[in-house]
């Protein structure tokens, strides 16, 4: 009896061992495996760490360009240059008004101006342009006239380049064309020249 029970006693020992190593060796790689799944061993990870080089930033002239395709008004090719664009703006009487925009990179400004209104050196009365210049520079909402070195009458109006923006640039530029279109025939007949309607 006492060999029986020393024998039984010896089965269960070695069993538990037996049983015990297996579930605790099971149980441990069940975990592993499962911690495993979602993983990339490091070698194989793509290097993530170098950096995309950027696009090259647009100039100032080249979005006044997309700008203008955008407002679908046309560019003179001939004319602009790489800091220069050159368009024009037809109103609802078919009278057109030419723009020329020019990039002053020193600045960070972009100068919008226009032209043909005419000379006062062959002025009737050159007082009087002038008086009229400084009366419309007082009612219009942006920009001013001006008489250059060469007395040719202009109008013109400075941005920053910072503050380039579609819906700012439409503004500006429609804004200018109306006035300038309004203005042109009173200077000409300040200037004792033929009313014309549109730019050459």
């Amino acid at each position: 009896m006492k060999k029986l029970t020393a024998a039984l006693a010896a089965l269960w020992l070695c069993c538990g061992i037996a049983v015990g190593g297996v579930t605790t060796g099971s149980v441990a790689g069940l975990y592993e495996s499962a911690g495993s799944f979602g993983q990339t061993e490091p070698q194989n990870k793509p290097d993530q760490t170098k950096a995309s080089h950027p696009a090259p930033k647009a100039s100032p002239i080249e979005i006044v360009r997309r700008y203008l395709q955008k407002l679908g008004e046309p560019i003179d090719t001939a004319k602009s240059t790489a800091d220069m664009v050159v368009s024009s703006y037809t109103d609802a009487k078919n009278a057109k008004v030419t723009i020329v925009i020019v990039n002053d990179k020193k600045k960070d400004l972009l100068g919008m101006y226009v032209y043909n209104f005419g000379n006062l050196k062959n002025a009737p009365d050159a007082d009087a342009v002038a008086r009229y210049l400084l009366s419309a520079n007082d009612a219009i909402t942006i920009g001013a006239f001006f008489v250059d070195s060469d007395k040719d009458i202009g109008y013109k109006y400075f941005m920053n380049t910072a503050q380039l923006s579609l819906p700012t640039f439409e503004s500006i530029y429609l804004t200018m064309a109306m006035v300038a279109s309004d203005r042109r025939q009173e200077i000409r007949k300040l200037l004792g020249q033929a009313p014309e309607g549109t730019d050459k």
